[in-house]
């Protein structure tokens, strides 16, 4: 049986004492792990508790939490769209381009008298030929995937351009509006559409094989092939999903919006990013996960929404984004390599 040897000059430990140092040792690992897991959790209700004593009038009131809830809805749905490349180890640069023009194709289209299920099947197209178009070039042509991505964004803003001629496009049809703008309980039901897409993308990516292959797809491609996972599939399926979801986001867009400007897209991207490296921080650290997705969005929602109230500036909320990506690819790193080392 092996023994330890005290360092010199210290007593030797007693067992009674081994026993008490036990149950510390685990309560620190305890609570490590919680704040590993749910730091961004807590941060998340720091910064209401913050705003609230700041802003007692203004900020923790029923309208403001309803006005973030359904604020973010759209977000919520890009962002989610965001995880399943990152999920499979790549970046696409193209969704909020891919949102942009699916609601602006949704207005016009609407306001060519077609019927609205049309209009949203078109945005939907949009999105869905995106995906397929990023596919073919990252799977089939090994293109890298932040060029072939950017290059389909700066297509697709260029189309922008030509379908509205440059001018701000508004939505005629009253009755599209209403999908998203309709309340209940108070809340506008666009929330429902982004809680729906998150327990469906949370149980295909959690609780199908899917989920796990394509994860296993974004950790290692070599070893997932050599383990049988089809990963140029799995790719491929994560990019066309993505821009499916990017043009259902973008009708969504259409409708709770009332207008697209030419230049609609592009200031979804940044926000969309942050709040997914966010969410690879908190619930499954090290890993791009939804619920985890959810509160990024959230806590950027919160933070813009607090300063907002404060009088800020809009730089003043750029600034928090771009810091807030930064602290969460900072933070996602540290967690992942510790987790390769462990």
């Amino acid at each position: 049986m092996s023994t330890t040897t005290p360092p010199p000059g210290a007593a030797p430990a007693t067992a009674p004492e081994a026993e008490r140092a036990a149950p510390k040792r685990t309560r620190r690992r305890g609570f490590s792990t919680i704040v590993r897991n749910y730091g961004v959790v807590g941060f998340l209700v720091l910064l209401v508790l913050v705003f609230s004593l700041l802003l007692p009038a203004t900020f923790p009131t029923a309208a403001n939490f309803q006005a973030i809830l359904t604020d973010q809805s759209i977000p919520i749905i890009l962002a989610l769209a965001v995880v399943l490349p990152l999920a499979a180890g790549e970046f696409d640069l193209s969704i909020g381009a891919v949102l942009g023009f699916s609601a602006i194709t949704a207005i016009g289209l609407s306001n060519l008298g077609l019927p609205m299920v049309v209009a949203i099947a078109g945005a939907l197209a949009v999105g869905l030929v995106a995906g397929a178009i990023n596919a073919f070039f990252v799977v089939r042509v090994r293109m890298n995937a932040f060029i072939a991505t950017l290059a389909l964004a700066t297509v697709l803003s260029g189309l922008n351009l030509l379908v509205t001629a440059s001018s701000l496009l508004v939505l005629d049809d009253s009755a599209y509006g209403a999908i998203t703008k309709t309340k209940v309980l108070g809340i506008q039901v666009v929330l429902a559409y982004a809680i729906v897409v998150a327990l469906v993308l949370y149980y295909v990516l959690e609780k199908t094989p899917f989920g796990r292959y394509l994860r296993a797809t974004g950790m290692g491609r070599d070893a997932a092939r050599l383990s049988g996972v089809r990963v140029d599939r799995y790719l491929a399926l994560a990019f066309i999903i993505a821009g499916g979801l990017a043009g259902f986001a973008g009708a969504l867009l259409a409708s709770r919006g009332g207008t697209a400007a030419p230049t609609l897209g592009p200031e979804y991207l940044l926000p969309a990013y942050a709040a997914a490296f966010l969410g690879a921080t908190t619930i499954r650290p090290g890993y791009f996960n939804v619920w985890g997705t959810v509160i990024g969005v959230f806590l950027l929602a919160v933070g813009s929404n607090g300063l907002t109230l404060m009088g800020a500036a809009t730089w003043v909320t750029n600034i928090f984004n771009g810091l807030a990506l930064l602290a969460a690819v900072t933070v996602s790193l540290i967690v992942g390599r510790r987790r390769t080392s462990s």
